[in-house]
This record gives structure tokens, C-alpha cells and sequence, in this order.
């Protein structure tokens, strides 16, 4: 009888996973850098970066591990972009809401002879 491996069951999880990705891609169900995507992404790669790892395989554990932190890099700029965004946004919904009141401005008081040679001025 074959011995059971965590290794192989770690590889088809991990399989399963990037191609569920692909395949959702390939049907415009998501976008490659949308988080669902991103997620499965990072999801396949530590699974398969835990295999390499159980392994001893030298070359998957390097291309594993550069590929988990280039997408969960591209994952963490894309949220932090995203909290940005949604700040701003809530900020121009409350500026919009409630605009910001100003203190009327005072008009000068000009003397009584200024203000008849105004008025003079303004009806010649």
C-alpha cells in the first residue's frame, strides 16, 4: 500500500487552488488584482511554499516564496490604496453634507463723510 504524504495533499490543495483562480479569471468573474484574487493567490502559494518547505525543494521553496511576497505585497498596497480612497471619500461626503460656515465679514465702517462721497460717487 502507498504511504500517505501531506506533501501531495498539500500540492493538489495548492493545485486546486491556482487554478480555481485561473479559471475565475478566464471568466471575468474577477479581477487579478482585486483581494478575492489576490487571496487565493497567497493561499496557493503558502500552501505550496509549506510543501516545498517539508520537501526540501530548494528551487519551489525560491520561486514559492518570491511569488508569495510579490503578491502579498501587491495585496497590502491595494488595501492600504483602498482605505485611502474610502477615507477620502468619506470626507468629501461630509463636506458635502455639511458645508463649512463662515463668520459674516463686517463691513468697514467708513466715516460719515466717506460714506456720502461713496454714495455721490455712485450716483454721478
Amino acid at each position: 500500500m502507498h504511504e500517505f504524504d501531506i506533501r501531495i495533499a498539500f500540492q493538489i490543495i495548492g493545485a486546486l487552488l491556482y487554478i480555481t483562480n485561473f479559471l475565475l479569471l478566464q471568466t471575468h468573474r474577477i479581477h487579478a488584482t482585486k483581494p478575492a484574487s489576490l487571496l487565493l493567490v497567497i493561499s496557493a502559494c503558502s500552501i505550496l511554499l509549506t510543501a516545498a518547505i517539508i520537501g526540501h525543494d530548494w528551487g519551489l521553496i525560491l520561486l514559492e516564496g518570491t511569488w508569495l511576497f510579490l503578491v502579498t505585497t501587491t495585496f497590502a498596497i491595494r488595501q492600504r490604496s483602498a482605505r485611502r480612497q474610502a477615507v477620502l471619500e468619506r470626507e468629501a461626503a461630509e463636506s458635502a453634507v455639511a458645508p463649512i460656515r463662515t463668520a459674516p465679514v463686517a463691513e468697514p465702517v467708513l466715516a460719515p463723510v466717506a460714506r456720502e462721497r461713496e454714495l455721490a460717487g455712485a450716483a454721478a
